[in-house]
Formats: structure tokens, C-alpha cells, sequence
């Protein structure tokens, strides 16, 4: 049996607004929660009852990147869409793996200058949950 998984080398982040975030160090994807909520009764034993909520946060991904004084830094609060193409992990797979959704910038992090320091800037990028997230698993033509 091969080994599954895959680092992320080779992903790439675009803003369709902002345009390309420059040489990403690293990409942390969203976190979806629903909310449980509780549905205990007075004759409830043992363990409380949970049922789902009824809507998903769509999270907010979080981008580092190298930062170029030549760029702009992107404005907060702009509607625009994300889209993150993952690396393509299995050989014999032609199309990548996507994550894309409208939202927009709730932080930007600009960098720390100090000595024998990379300059990066930080990003969270809030899913507005109009359009997506929405995810596209990795697939052969």
C-alpha cells in the first residue's frame, strides 16, 4: 500500500479583486462549524441530546506571504472571490483540488522588520457565505 497525503507545496491563492497574493508561505483552509443545540428534556438520562443547527459558518482562511513593497496591500472589506488550488497529490490526476467563495479581507497583518527576518504579510480572508465556500475534490479528466 502507497502512502496517502501531500504538503501543500505548489498551491496557489488568487483574490479576483486584489489579484495574486505574491509568494504564499502558507494557506491555514477554513474551519466549517455548525452549531449543535440542546434538545434535553426533563427525561433525559445519562447524556444530554444534541440536534444540528441549521446553518454552517464558512470560516476565514488564513494566508502568510512574502511580503514586496511593490505590491499593494489589499484592502479590508472589499467583496471579492478566493479561490485556493491545492496541489495535485495523486500522479495519474489532471484537474486540482479547489476551494473558492466570495468574502472579504478582515485582517491585514503588515509585516515585522527586524535582522535576518523574512518580511511577510498576514491575511484573513472571511468567507461571506453569499457564494461558497465551496470545495472540488482533485479528479482525472
Amino acid at each position: 500500500m502507497s502512502a496517502i497525503g501531500d504538503t501543500g507545496q505548489g498551491a496557489t491563492v488568487v483574490l479576483d479583486t486584489s489579484g495574486a497574493v505574491g509568494r504564499v508561505r502558507g494557506i491555514q483552509l477554513p474551519e466549517w462549524v455548525m452549531e449543535k443545540i440542546d434538545a434535553s428534556a426533563l427525561e433525559t438520562v445519562g447524556f444530554m441530546s444534541y440536534i444540528p443547527g441549521d446553518l454552517t459558518d464558512p470560516g476565514d482562511c488564513q494566508i502568510e506571504a512574502v511580503f514586496d513593497s511593490e505590491n499593494d496591500i489589499p484592502t479590508n472589506g472589499v467583496i471579492e472571490t478566493l479561490t485556493v488550488t491545492l496541489p495535485i497529490a495523486d500522479a495519474t490526476n489532471t484537474v486540482a483540488g479547489v476551494l473558492t467563495g466570495t468574502g472579504f479581507i478582515t485582517t491585514t497583518g503588515l509585516p515585522n522588520m527586524a535582522i535576518n527576518e523574512l518580511m511577510t504579510l498576514n491575511i484573513t480572508f472571511s468567507f461571506d457565505g453569499e457564494t461558497g465556500p465551496a470545495y472540488t475534490a482533485e479528479a482525472a479528466t
